[in-house]
């Protein structure tokens, strides 16, 4: 039984494409997993933790639930809060929280009447853990291996960064797909990190940890939509932070993520090439780190934008929309709407109305 530490799920919306796949911890890593359906079969809420846990939503869990903090007395190996959109605005109400460890094991937990979640469960440790820097160089093993590639020694499985998971978030039939495998981080002295550190309610730099089924905006008018005012903030809920400038690259985070492995290596590029936040696509220099994580130069990252992706002549077969309604096409970041849904007869009617950057 691995020792408990205070964390959550450090998550991030990804979306990319390749072959789906059913589970196999030979292919645990970022691309095995791409298209991995969730879970099914389990009960709902089956490792939710004891108690109310009303307190401080949105709040990072680590500050207190540590080891020498105020509530080491409960310390958790998942926790967080759940919100009803990317915004925060409101927190949401028995959503589940799924997870997938690298064993197969499911977990499941739902958000109370503070969105709050925890949970006490073991996850399952990857022998073949990478350490990393924030997903970044340097990249180093926690594993030993002799010349052939044989494993003479395996992460240690009680540091929770050997701990990798998969997540969905699931409201009804709504499912919003995590796309990288992550690991929970810390160590089993210290360990602050939360989802909240990185999804944390209102005007966080990432974003609410989130899934809904409401429209993005109240109302949306029926002809003459703007793409300011309406379309836009379709696609930073949603689309965002898969669909943006710049590196979109899934963290090193196990052995076959390394670069070494070139162009079989199993990180991904989450945004697939598509950067929905700038009307016509963009390309921005960004630095290059060397082995040790220093900078390196600069490269250009070019990404096509909306505007290769919507087809005026025929809006319901745009890309757009074929990739993101419910039974369309595969989309790493799962489905968001059915043809009924506001925002994505908003998205259609504007197509319709020549997807003008107005």
């Amino acid at each position: 039984m691995k020792k408990t530490v205070i964390t959550c799920i450090c998550l991030a919306a990804f979306c990319a494409v390749a072959i789906a796949a059913i589970y196999d911890e030979s292919n645990f890593s970022a691309g095995g997993r791409m298209f991995q359906p969730a879970p099914t079969g389990h009960e709902v809420g089956k490792d939710n933790g004891s108690g109310r846990g009303i307190h401080h939503p949105s709040e990072d869990c680590g500050r207190c639930h540590r080891v020498g903090g105020r509530a080491e007395h409960y310390l958790w190996t998942m926790s967080g809060t759940l919100y009803n959109d990317r915004s925060g605005r409101s927190v949401l109400t028995g959503g589940e929280i799924l997870m997938e460890d690298r064993d197969g094991n499911v977990i499941s937990l739902t958000s109370n009447r503070s969105g709050n979640f925890w949970t006490t469960v073991p996850i399952a440790s990857d022998p073949y853990t990478v350490s990393n820097y924030h997903g970044h160089e340097p990249f180093v093993p926690m594993y030993v291996e002799d010349d052939e590639g044989n494993l003479i020694e395996p992460a240690d499985p009680e540091n929770p960064k050997t701990w990798h998971y998969k997540t969905w978030l699931r409201k009804g039939n709504m499912v919003r797909t995590m796309m990288t495998i992550g690991g929970v981080g810390g160590s089993p002295v210290y360990n602050r990190m939360t989802c909240n550190m990185h999804h944390g309610g209102v005007a966080h730099r990432s974003g609410a940890l989130w899934v809904g089924k409401k429209p993005t905006l109240p109302g949306y008018p029926d002809s003459e939509l703007s793409y300011r005012k309406h379309i836009y903030p379709i696609l930073r809920s949603n689309c965002a932070p898969c669909h943006i400038p710049g590196k979109t690259r899934t963290s090193v985070n196990t052995k076959t993520d390394l670069p070494e492995f070139g162009a079989t290596a199993t990180c991904i590029d989450y945004s697939g090439g598509l950067d929905l936040m700038i009307y016509e696509g963009s390309s921005v220099e960004v630095p290059k780190l060397d082995p040790d994580g220093m900078p390196s130069g600069t490269e250009i990252i070019s990404k096509i934008g909306v505007t290769d992706v919507v087809d005026s002549n025929d809006p319901a077969n745009s890309l757009l929309l074929r990739k993101t309604i419910f039974n369309g096409e595969e989309h790493g970041g799962g489905s968001f709407w059915k043809k009924r849904s506001p925002d994505y007869l908003a998205l259609k009617q504007w197509i319709r109305e020549g997807a003008l950057e107005n």
